[in-house]
């Protein structure tokens, strides 16, 4: 026979420990290992979120204040529009057509408001749109001026303002204005002002980083260019593909910002970044840049610096995980402790189950050889009786009879009248001592019959006695059935339990040989109670094997007994739960502890009360841990 040996160590309750103990511990490492990421995730995303919220709020505020700052700048360029519409030495060298007079009573004053207000635009322009003059730039002039501002102040007759795009790629806040004296519409005054100064103060009062950017298509390149050395700036044409930097607060826009400038992205659509510069992060998103015509010419930067905030960030997530790691540990080690303490605990409960299975069997042994023993006393009986009451007595009288007529026995026997009966005795004596002999071989054939029960009975119980439990080895599963049933066969026997036998030939199996012997006589067992309970006229039990795939056996005992209720169907593996009035509650808790020990499942169906019932018992056709020794 092949021998088998384990991977494990043979005492099995030891190896549940360990079981038990990495059923335990690895969850609540896991737990442990999800709460403390789902802690660092959620601080990370409620961070975050406040981050962002901020960064929108300042995006938002950005928009507001380059709003109002418009709109103030406006304010005050329509009040400079006012005093000049009303200038009395202005309308009368505008309405006499008079240039140079315009000029000389224009300039001072453009002068002034340049210098004080930063009024880089000053425009006197007729009915028609012509420039008449432009006091910023007094040798160009008459050409037709058709920026929006302009036709939105023909169309309604009203003053309008917005910013306008130049050909040299800068903005300019413009306010065109109709000029009327005395109540006639005589022409149009435009005022401007370049607002590169609005970008230093949104920086300023929002404390953000900020980006002007121009659409290309919207500019010449060669004007362009031409612009940024007349205005004494820098540029980069070819920085971007479709955008071109006009002024911006940051020293170096890394390629991540740049990227999403190009792609056009809008406010709800954050990016963040470091400076290369100073290593600071910044967290921001864009705003469109609307001419008067509300057409997007370009792209507002907004950045957000949150080097602090990310900081304070790393160093709560750092805290928390500390804080985690101590806690999970301190989890860990009480657990660990815990589990530990079960560990003897666990050993006692196991071997206890062990030695209260082999009692079973043993008592099971008893309880059928006490069964064969009445057998035997009976016909031991009526041994003794036949050999007291045997006619062998009379037999005896009618020797000593002869013996006294021994020397004329031929005429006693023919003569006497005592004597002539003597040979019909002799005869019918003979008969009853042969009857009584069929009598007496017929009852010591039962005793032999009923020795060999028992001497098959011990024999099953010392074979399956000398195995341990917790030793794996390979063995005809369809033999250690067959032992189990003689362990059983005269209690159930006695009691008139029929025993059917539906057994597949699946060869040998590999497990703890002891452990599955004790399982199967305690379900023949119990089935045998449950059949006597039921009060039916006839008792069935039948076992079943078969084999469940490639790697799985299957033993089923099912009886016609008394049949269980569904609540209980579970509740009968418990300890101490017992519906007999003279149980115990151990057999089935240890039964099913030993299914678990062979890495099989046993579980018990029924239709209620007086259907039957069937346990059916799954083990592995090779118990787990195992492999062939090949010495």
């Amino acid at each position: 026979m092949k021998k088998y040996t384990t991977q494990q160590s043979s005492l099995h309750p030891v190896r549940l420990y360990h079981n038990l103990k990495l059923r335990i511990l690895l969850p609540v490492v896991i737990a442990m290992v999800l709460v403390l990421s789902c802690g660092l995730f959620g601080l990370y995303w409620q961070d975050r979120q406040a981050i962002d919220t901020d960064v929108h709020a300042h995006i938002n505020g950005s928009r507001k204040a380059l709003t109002n700052q418009l709109d103030e700048d406006a304010a005050l360029l329509i009040g400079f529009q006012q005093f000049l519409t009303d200038n009395e030495k202005l309308q009368e060298a505008w309405l006499s057509k008079d240039r140079e007079e315009l000029l000389r009573q224009a300039a001072p004053i453009y002068e002034k408001i340049n210098t004080s207000n930063r009024v880089t635009h000053f425009y006197f322009i007729d009915l028609d749109q012509v420039c008449f003059l432009r006091v910023h730039r007094p040798s160009q002039f008459g050409d037709t001026i058709r920026r929006e501002t302009m036709k939105q102040a023909v169309s309604t007759g009203k003053t309008t303002y917005g910013i306008e795009l130049g050909k040299f790629g800068h903005f300019t806040l413009r306010v065109v204005k109709p000029w009327f004296v005395n109540g006639k519409h005589v022409g149009y005054i435009e005022l401007g002002e370049e607002i590169g100064h609005i970008t230093p103060n949104l920086s300023e009062i929002l404390d953000v980083q900020v980006i002007f950017a121009i659409e290309k298509r919207c500019l010449d390149r060669r004007q362009w260019e031409q612009g940024l050395t007349i205005l004494g700036h820098t540029g980069d044409w070819n920085q971007l593909s479709n955008f071109v930097i006009i002024d911006q607060t940051i020293t170096t826009v890394p390629p991540a910002l740049l990227s999403l400038i190009d792609a056009g992205k809008n406010e709800n659509t954050l990016v963040t970044f470091t400076d290369p510069s100073d290593q600071k992060s910044y967290r921001g998103g864009i705003l469109p840049l609307m001419d008067a015509g509300k057409q997007q010419v370009g792209s507002l930067v907004i950045m957000k610096d949150i080097t602090q905030q990310t900081a304070e960030l790393h160093k709560m997530a750092g805290l928390l995980l500390i804080v985690g790691i101590i806690v999970g540990g301190a989890l860990f080690t009480v657990c660990y402790i815990y589990m530990t303490s079960l560990r003897d605990v666990s050993k006692k409960l196991i071997e206890t189950a062990h030695q209260a299975g082999k009692a079973e069997i043993a008592t099971s042994v008893l309880h059928n050889v006490g069964n064969v023993l009445n057998s035997v006393n009976v016909s031991a009986g009526l041994i003794q009786n036949s050999m007291l009451q045997s006619s062998a007595n009379n037999l005896t009288k009618a020797i000593n009879v002869m013996e006294q007529h021994l020397d004329e026995i031929g005429d006693y026997v023919t003569r006497d009248e005592r004597g002539k009966h003597l040979p019909r005795f002799l005869i019918d004596v003979s008969h009853q001592i042969s009857t009584e002999e069929e009598t007496i071989l017929e009852e010591i054939n039962s005793l032999i019959r009923n020795i060999d029960h028992i001497k098959a009975v011990v024999a099953s119980q010392q074979k399956n006695a000398k195995g341990t439990a917790g030793i794996i080895e390979e063995f005809s599963l369809i033999e250690l059935m067959e032992d189990a049933i003689n362990i059983n066969t005269a209690s159930m026997e006695r009691h008139s339990v029929k025993i059917i036998r539906k057994l597949d030939d699946i060869g040998p199996i590999v497990s703890d040989k002891q452990l599955l012997l004790q399982i199967i006589v305690n379900l023949i067992s119990n089935a045998k109670y449950a059949c006597m309970e039921s009060g039916n006229k006839k008792h069935l039990l039948t076992v079943r094997l078969n084999r469940k795939g490639k790697d799985r056996v299957v033993i089923e005992v099912q009886d016609n007994g008394i049949g269980i209720i569904e609540e209980n169907l579970t509740k009968i593996f418990a300890h101490g739960f017992t519906t007999r009035k003279e149980g115990h509650g151990f057999g089935l808790h240890t039964a099913i502890l030993a299914a678990n020990e062979l890495g099989g499942s046993l579980v018990a169906t029924s239709d209620g009360p007086g259907t039957g019932a069937t346990f059916t018992l799954e083990i592995p056709y090779q118990q787990a841990g195992t492999f062939l020794c090949t010495k």
